[in-house]
């Protein structure tokens, strides 16, 4: 699989992760922290959630739900080098290209 993230150590980045389908997806970041920032609509509308994070999202995570039909916002910085994953938590979905390797380099 390609590597097509790949930020350099002590970079902070947004990214944004784009849910297409109908189901609601936990995405996990290997090996750092990240914030919610905002979430909206694939067709800028107002996201199901609404743009904030929720209440129990605030704050450092390492897992987080992409609902359907939504871009959401995330704020992280980088701080080891190396190979590492993200993915949905659901297993089957690891299977379906729903796991991307990141580089972080020096």
């Amino acid at each position: 699989m390609n590597v097509t993230e790949k930020p350099e150590k002590d970079d902070a980045e947004v990214w944004s992760i784009y849910n297409f389908t109908e189901d609601a997806h936990p995405i996990h970041l290997h090996v750092v922290r990240f914030e919610v920032t905002e979430r909206i609509g694939i067709d800028g509308s107002a996201s199901v959630v609404g743009p904030a994070p929720q209440p129990w999202e605030t704050g450092f995570k390492d897992t987080v739900i992409a609902y359907p039909s939504e871009i959401m916002r995330i704020k992280t910085k980088f701080e080891l080098a190396g190979l590492y994953v993200w993915h949905c938590h659901i297993l089957k979905h690891e299977d379906n290209e729903m796991m991307r390797p990141y580089v972080v380099s020096e």
